[in-house]
Formats: structure tokens, C-alpha cells, sequence
């Protein structure tokens, strides 16, 4: 080895040997493991998002490192300074730079070490779960990255003083500063809040923690460590300058290099950033364009560019940073693979500019005002995120781009409707649903569009078409919601135009929660109401008969498979498809419509079967084995303020998986057809599209994915099928959640033991109050109005009884299954007690095994040579 290289090895090998040879250092890394695992799994939130990832430990942990790698940090200086060797060190052979190395490897040796005994975290992912494997290594890569810039950083405080608390004081200090500079909005604003918002350790770490490693977050932490090494050599040389009247002053001399090494790390990070390189390490790639993508723009015409012009305004809500990165991102990927077939021009705008209002004169962009629930100390309440798209004479505008919408997908769709001048026609049957939205004279109030009728637009052209008139024969696709609310001759023609082998999406459901009166029952009187008004159902089923099917309008599906803690009070007829859901498989995995999917949430929904024709019937979305079939007439039940869900119905599954939305292709009774059939209208309700828009955390559903990949299919364009798909895996708590199933299932059989004995107990009263009129009519000695006047009385007081009976029946009834629901809930919080505890004490363990041997082998290594008389027993 070369000499330059051996004395740094040697201080190296000493710092790392006495460090790991005291006691004191394990206990600190216990301390590190330990609170860890209580940021990473006792939070409430971890089983309440029940995934299996490190979200909690995430945002703790750079807070952690404030305290942890001062402590690490302290003694690299002070202790050599209050032994008296830093002398002895400072005159051996060496360089100043050498030495410092040599202590600075040594102590990200300790790190390393404490991150590796900190994986146990991971292990206990693995137990719980299926975590992303690359996510881990990108997350612990930024865990790394920040504490080896952070150590550079405190052993500047360590070489200022010979005290050990001062030095740790100082350390948190300086460490404190780059952790909690992106809360700089409280006392700045504009360009400097968010220049050090930008370099702030938490929002460098961000990419990392979501799996992306990108460029310009390695070289800050990088340069962030050199620089920090070059002022501790700086500091550690001080020894050497001159002092006296006419020397030069060499504090200032290094306090501009030091500055002028800020700024370049600056420098460095904000060109790095402006690259956009990064590579996506995450199992599905989420982070990367999609192969599709790079074709779609490859093959663009070059001699039709497509121009896009950007305006976002520079300063953003922390919930609107990620999205406005990846548009910048994603918009110069697609300039770079363009090759002049892309043309982006990304525009800082702010109100009341000039950018501000050529965004609102040429594309009617405008700020939008940010959610209270959204909105950042600092950062403007009404911010711009529009796009605008031009392509010779066609132009496409993105008003504005909520923080939830996918990126890639959002921007490669407008990049294709703007670049092929036609667009596939659309059409939207009216019906009671009012999809179009419209003036209700009932409620007398102007009802907006559904929101898939804007989510259509941005792709098709879509075309309201009267139920009245005969349907345009050149129509794509026919979307269709409640068909039975239509009169009979417009279900009739409807029915002859699906006969025509005509693509049509049809949404059947027996009960619309958003207006249960649209249900095709036959609906119930409201006391005190009179007769509802007159509202004929068409008969449903000639085209239930033309399509193959049959649809029973009065079964709502349910299924008691939850995958979200939080929502455990919903009853099983909101039903969660989850690709977790082992019992079955929710999503056809061979249709390209449904294969892919993670979560759809249906609310009371129906179910579909096949009549065993010629046609093809695939199912699409089914339920699990854990589910069963209601009676309308039992869910619902008049009231003065219109129809209400009874609650606390039994549920006990059948074993038998449901069919809730399916393809019909072929030839049904001689008649060629081509449908999907959807049995909940409320699918495609309003809280999909708004959970969709706001990116709700840990609740991405697939509601609006289904629905758009069924209408391209029908359409015959699936190039967006698969870039919608594209998001990460849904990787729950399996292991929490079989725990926790056992203990619903013990709830269910013991909430169906509590209904058996109260109906049992109801039949017997019912039985005495029968036996008790049978006996009067049977008595001989008495006449016939005698007889009526007694049986009267009799079955006025044995009613008053039986009402008495069955109220108390009916009160111990929902006590025991109160209090079987309560064990239940007491139960599944044991369940996760008792795993909070593992997972809070096992991760520890190895480190304090590794502190009682250190301690025991340092014990007796002093007992060593000392004589039996001299040692003291206790």
C-alpha cells in the first residue's frame, strides 16, 4: 500500500476499533435501531394505510439523524482534544487531509453498521407483507447518502471544541439547519423560500424514498460531504496560519472558499436537476416512460411538430411540488427522444404578468386557487399548472393539473389527440342518470356533468344523444347508464340497436346510491306520503335476452373482504375488488380491460350471470368467495325522509364468487352483439374523480381506469390501456389482514348465533300467543261472540306481551352483537399491539446482544493480571 494511503488506514482501523470496543457506541446504535422501529411501526398510521413500506419512518428519519449523527460525530475531535492526543496525531507523517479521511471513513463505518442492524426493519416488512425490494434500496441509498453529508457537517462541531456535550450541542445545531431549511417559508418568500426549500435534506430525499435515484440528489449529497471535508480540513490546518500584524487573514480567506463551495453545490444541484436524469429502481417502473410513449413519439410526423408550452407557476404547495417536477421531467424526455418532433417550452408564471396573461389569452389558463386542506405556509393560495398543446390547426389545453392525476398518461394522451386530427365519436344516451347534467324541475337546482363525461372529452368526441330519436348510425361506442329508467319505446329502440352488433357500455344497478328512487323495483309508500309519483320501468329483460345475460334486479352483491382499517364501518355491500383479495380472482387477468388492476370499489352493486348462449360472457369484476347476495326489499325501507339502508343485516357468504361487470361478444339467439356490461352505476360516481384529482394517500383506486379502459376496447383504440395501469403495487398487510380475518370471521358466526336464538325466541312468543287464541276457539262452553270478545281481549294483551318480548329480544339481540363486535375490535387491536411490540423490540435486539458481549469480553479483559484479593464482589 502506498505510504500516502497507510496512515489514514491506520487512524481509520483505531477510531472504528475503539469505537466498536465501547460499550457506549452500541448503545447508541440501539437507541438509533430503536427509535427507528417506533417512527417506522408504531404509528397509528401504519396500519391504518396498511401498507407495507417505510412512509412513517420516511418523514421521521432525517429529523432522527439530528440527533443520532452528533452523537456519532462528538468524540472524532473533542475526546482526542481533552486526552491531550491530538498533539501526538497532528505530528505524525501525515497530511492534514489524510487524517481527516481516515476519521470520516471511520465514522460512516459506524453508520454503515447501524444501517445495516437497522434493516431489520425491512425483515419485519417482509413478515408482515411484500415490500418493493428496489424501493428499499433506494430508500435506505438516501437514508446512507444523508447521514455520510451529515457526519462531514458535525465533525466541524466536534473540531471546535474539547468538550463532548458542547460538541454534540453544536452538532444538532449544524445538522438541524440543511434538515430544516424547507420550512423556510416562514420567514422568507419567493425565489430564496424556494431555493432553500430546494435544498433542503428532506426534499433531496424525497425521489429516493419514492424509489427514483436521481442525478441531481446524489451530487448535492456528495458535494454537500466534500464541501464539508474541505472545511474541516481547513479547520483542522488552522494551526498553520500566521498570526501577527501584516499577515494575511486567513479565517476570511477560507470563509470565501467556503462560500464559493456553497455556491457551487448549488450550482451543481440545479443544473444536475434540470437534466432530469434518474433511474427508476422501483419493481414497476413506475418513475420511467413507458415503451409506448417513446413509440407514440418516435413516431410523430416531423413535418407536424407538436408545440407545448407550460405554464406553472415556480412556487407551489408541497403537495404540488412532485407533480410540477414530473411535468418539467417528463416534458423534456419527450423533447430529448423527440428529436424535433417535440417542441416544449416550460413558462414560470405568476399572477398579474405578462405570462399570466398570455396563458389566459391563448389558452384560457388561469390560477386556480389551491385547497385549504392543500395550501403550504409560504406558498400562493392560487397557483398555475396548465398545459397547452398546438399541432398545425389542432390544439389541446390542460386547464390545470391536479397534484393526483398521472402524469405520463395525462401528458401522452393530449400529445396523441393533438396530434391526430380525428377523434372517435362518443355517445352518451340520456336517460333519468343525467349524466349531461341539467336543470331538475324536482329539486330545482341546475345538477353539473358527471365528471366522466369531461374525462371522455379530453379524448373522444362525445355526443349527447336524445333517447327519442334514432341513434346515429356512425357512433363508436354508445355509453348507456340505468336503461331501465327509460320509457318502453326508448328501450325498445335501444334494444334493436344493440341487436346491430353496435358497441355499447351499459350501467345496470339494482339500487343507485346516489338516487336510490331511480332503483327498478317497484318502490315502497313513505308514511304519510301517499303514492309515489308514477314512474313506469321498461321491462329489462328483452335486452338482457339479446344480450345473453340475466341480471336480477332485485340482488345486491356484497363482500365483507376490507382491505382498509379505516373503513371498517362500511357495510360489506361497499364492496373492495383487490388484487389482494386471495380468495379469488377480482380482476380477469386474460382481459386486457380488467388484468392489472388493483382496487375498485363498487357500492351496492348487482351481479350478472350467463344464460349459457352462443355468445361469449367474460367476466371482468367478480367478488371473492367471502360474499353473498341481498334482497333489495330488505336493504331498503321507506321513510318520511325517502328510502334509507336497513343496518345490521346477517351476512354469511355462500361461497360463491359474483359477476359484477362482463364483455358480451358473439351471437346470442342468432343476434351478434358487442357489450359491457357494468352492474353499479355508482362506479363511476363523483368520489372516484375527486380521490383520482386530489392523489388521496394510499387510497388510488382504479374506478376511473376501469371505466376508460372499457370504453377504449369497445372504441377499438387500446393504446392507453396499458400506460393507465402504470402506478405502484398495492402491497398490504397480508399477514395483519389473515390475522385480523379470523376474528371477523368468530364476529360473524356469533352475530348469526345471536339472530338464530332471537328469531328462535320470537317464534316460541308467537307460538304461545297462536296457542293461546287456538285454545279459546276450541272451548266448547262458550258462544260465538262470547268467544270473539274474549279473543279479542287475548290477543290484545298477548300482543302487548309479544311487543314487550320482542323489544327485549330485539335490545339483547344488538347487545350481543354490540359486544361481539366490541371483543372483535379489542381483539384486532391486540393483533396489532402485539405486533407494534415485536417490531418496536426485535430490531434492537442484535445491537444490544452485540453491547452485553462487548461489555462481558471488556469485563473480563480488566479482570485480566489482577489478583483474586484486590477484586471487589457485589
Amino acid at each position: 500500500m502506498s505510504p500516502t494511503w497507510r496512515l489514514p488506514k491506520a487512524i481509520f482501523k483505531r477510531e472504528l476499533l475503539g469505537y466498536f470496543s465501547n460499550p457506549t457506541g452500541y448503545v447508541f446504535i440501539t437507541l438509533f435501531v430503536f427509535l427507528g422501529a417506533i417512527a417506522a411501526f408504531w404509528q397509528e398510521a401504519f396500519f391504518s394505510n396498511n401498507l407495507a413500506n417505510l412512509d412513517q419512518l420516511n418523514q421521521i428519519f432525517p429529523y432522527l439523524l439530528v440527533l443520532f449523527i452528533p452523537a456519532i460525530s462528538m468524540g472524532i475531535w473533542a475526546e482526542e482534544k481533552k486526552d491531550g492526543t491530538d498533539e501526538l496525531l497532528l505530528t505524525l507523517p501525515a497530511t492534514d487531509f489524510g487524517i481527516v479521511l481516515g476519521k470520516y471513513l471511520a465514522a460512516v463505518a459506524i453508520y454503515t453498521a447501524a444501517l445495516i442492524l437497522s434493516l431489520s426493519h425491512v425483515l419485519v416488512l417482509g413478515w408482515l407483507g411484500n415490500p418493493d425490494s428496489g424501493l428499499m434500496v433506494s430508500t435506505y441509498l438516501g437514508f446512507w447518502l444523508m447521514g455520510a453529508a451529515l457526519l462531514a457537517l458535525g465533525m466541524i462541531a466536534s473540531l471546535l471544541t474539547d468538550n463532548l456535550t458542547i460538541a454534540f450541542i453544536v452538532g444538532a445545531g449544524l445538522c438541524a439547519v440543511p434538515v430544516f431549511i424547507d420550512h423556510a417559508g416562514v420567514i422568507l418568500t419567493g425565489k430564496f423560500q424556494r431555493l432553500m426549500e430546494t435544498l433542503s435534506f428532506r426534499e433531496q430525499f424525497r425521489d429516493l424514498a419514492s424509489g427514483m435515484v436521481t442525478l441531481s440528489s446524489v451530487i448535492y449529497f456528495v458535494s454537500f460531504m466534500l464541501v464539508m471535508l474541505y472545511l474541516n480540513v481547513g479547520l483542522l490546518g488552522r494551526r498553520h496560519w500566521q498570526t501577527g500584524k501584516g499577515t494575511v487573514r486567513m479565517g476570511w480567506h477560507y470563509t470565501v472558499r467556503g462560500v464559493a463551495l456553497v455556491m457551487t453545490v448549488v450550482s451543481l444541484t440545479i443544473l444536475a436537476g434540470r437534466t432530469g436524469a434518474r433511474v427508476d429502481v422501483t419493481a414497476e417502473k413506475i418513475h420511467s416512460l413507458s415503451s409506448d410513449t417513446r413509440k407514440l413519439i418516435v413516431g410523430l410526423d416531423p413535418n407536424r411538430p407538436v408545440f407545448i408550452q407550460a405554464y406553472l407557476s415556480p412556487q407551489v404547495p408541497r403537495s404540488y411540488l412532485v407533480p410540477r417536477n414530473n411535468i418539467i421531467s417528463i416534458l423534456r424526455e419527450f423533447e430529448a427522444i423527440g428529436k424535433g418532433r417535440v417542441h416544449v417550452k416550460v413558462i414560470e408564471t405568476e399572477r398579474y404578468t405578462p405570462q399570466a396573461r398570455e396563458a389566459q389569452e391563448r389558452f384560457n389558463i388561469r390560477a386556480q386557487r389551491v385547497p385549504v386542506f392543500l395550501q403550504t405556509l409560504g406558498s400562493p393560495n392560487e397557483i398555475f399548472m396548465g398545459i397547452g398543446f398546438n399541432c398545425g390547426p389542432e390544439e389541446f389545453v390542460i386547464p390545470f393539473f391536479d397534484p393526483g392525476l398521472p402524469v405520463e398518461y395525462e401528458l401522452m394522451r393530449s400529445l396523441r389527440v393533438v396530434s391526430h386530427a380525428r377523434r372517435k365519436r362518443i355517445g352518451v344516451l340520456e336517460t333519468p342518470a343525467r349524466l349531461f347534467g341539467g336543470y331538475d324541475f324536482e329539486s330545482r337546482r341546475q345538477n353539473p356533468d358527471w365528471s366522466i363525461v369531461a374525462e371522455l372529452r379530453k379524448q373522444y368526441e362525445l355526443i349527447q344523444i336524445p333517447a327519442n330519436q334514432d341513434f346515429a348510425s356512425d357512433l363508436d361506442v354508445l355509453v348507456v347508464a340505468l336503461p331501465h329508467t327509460l320509457e318502453q319505446s326508448q328501450f325498445d329502440r335501444l334494444t334493436e340497436y344493440v341487436r346491430k352488433d353496435k358497441a355499447v357500455l351499459l350501467f345496470v344497478d339494482p339500487l343507485p346510491a346516489f338516487n336510490p328512487e331511480l332503483s327498478p323495483q317497484e318502490l315502497p309508500t313513505r308514511p304519510f306520503a301517499g303514492v309515489p309519483p308514477g314512474r313506469k320501468n321498461a321491462h329489462v329483460r328483452t335486452l338482457m335476452d339479446a344480450l345473453g345475460i340475466e341480471w336480477p334486479v332485485n340482488q345486491i352483491a356484497w363482500d365483507k373482504y376490507n382491505p382498509h382499517p379505516q373503513f371498517r364501518s362500511f357495510p360489506p355491500e361497499v364492496v373492495f375488488l383487490d388484487a389482494g383479495n386471495k380468495s379469488a380472482a377480482s380482476f380477469n387477468p386474460k382481459e386486457v380491460v380488467s388484468s392489472g388492476l388493483q382496487e375498485v370499489v363498487m357500492i351496492y352493486p348487482g351481479l350478472l350471470r350467463s344464460k349459457g348462449q352462443s355468445s361469449t360472457f367474460t367476466p371482468l369484476l367478480s367478488t371473492g368467495k367471502d360474499a353473498g347476495t341481498t334482497s333489495w326489499s330488505k336493504l331498503v325501507q321507506p321513510s318520511l325522509f325517502g328510502l334509507q339502508m336497513v343496518s345490521n343485516l346477517p351476512h354469511e357468504p355462500t361461497g360463491e364468487s359474483y359477476v359484477m361487470a362482463a364483455r358480451v361478444k358473439g351471437v346470442p339467439a342468432g343476434i351478434q352483439v358487442n357489450a359491457i356490461i357494468i352492474a353499479d352505476v355508482d362506479m363511476m360516481g363523483e368520489q372516484f374523480f375527486q380521490l383520482r384529482r386530489e392523489g388521496a394517500e394510499n387510497l388510488r383506486l382504479d374506478n376511473v381506469t376501469f371505466l376508460l379502459n372499457s370504453v377504449d376496447q369497445l372504441a377499438g383504440d387500446e393504446s392507453f390501456i396499458a400506460l393507465r395501469k402504470r402506478r405502484p403495487r398495492h402491497r398490504t398487510l397480508e399477514a395483519v389482514e389473515a390475522r385480523t380475518k379470523v376474528y371477523e370471521d368468530q364476529r360473524l358466526k356469533e352475530t348469526q348465533d345471536a339472530e338464530r336464538i332471537a328469531e328462535q325466541r320470537l317464534n316460541e312468543a308467537q307460538a304461545r300467543l297462536d296457542h293461546a287464541v287456538e285454545e279459546l276457539r276450541n272451548r266448547p262452553d262458550l258462544d260465538e261472540q262470547t268467544k270473539r270478545i274474549m279473543i279479542a281481549n287475548q290477543q290484545k294483551v298477548e300482543s302487548r306481551r309479544f311487543a314487550v318480548a320482542r323489544a327485549n329480544i330485539e335490545d339483547e339481540q344488538q347487545r350481543e352483537i354490540d359486544r361481539s363486535r366490541a371483543d372483535m375490535e379489542a381483539s384486532i387491536r391486540r393483533i396489532q399491539n402485539t405486533i407494534k411490540l415485536l417490531a418496536v423490540a426485535l430490531p434492537p435486539v442484535p445491537a444490544f446482544v452485540l453491547f452485553l458481549l462487548v461489555s462481558l469480553r471488556r469485563l473480563r479483559r480488566e479482570k485480566l493480571g489482577v489478583s483474586a484479593d484486590r477484586l471487589v464482589l457485589r
